[in-house]
């Protein structure tokens, strides 16, 4: 599903959305005194699983002993950044802080891509 362009509330602001990310441009908030009760609001963010993506890392951490979790577990929560987690933690994994690194890096939220609200 892909969200239109368009100009979208986003922390207390207006934000342009392009269709794929948002840009730079911002408006200030429109001033509503009371939004409708019945308004639902929904939240989509960037995550996006890619099966074979998924396979793949359990796999290598199944092999790897478990070295290779942090990227399993990236690559199970369609972060966007997954395959930066899986580089971080093939490369700098043996170091311990790296492995850290790149379990913070596959555990935090993922982020906020459109807010509206659905009537």
């Amino acid at each position: 599903m892909t969200t239109p362009a368009g100009w979208y509330p986003l922390d207390g602001e207006q934000r342009y959305w392009d269709g794929l990310r948002w840009t730079e441009h911002r408006a200030p908030a429109a001033l509503t005194a009371y939004p409708p009760a019945f308004q639902t609001p929904v939240v989509m963010t960037d995550a996006r699983t890619n099966g074979a993506e998924v396979a793949i890392a359990w796999i290598l951490t199944v092999l790897s002993l478990g070295y290779m979790l942090p990227w399993a577990i990236a690559a199970t929560r369609g972060k966007s950044n997954s395959w930066a987690v899986g580089l971080v933690n093939f490369l700098l994994g043996w170091t311990f802080i790296g492995w850290v690194a790149a379990l913070v890096m596959a555990c935090t939220a993922h982020q906020v891509a459109v807010v509206h609200h659905r009537t």
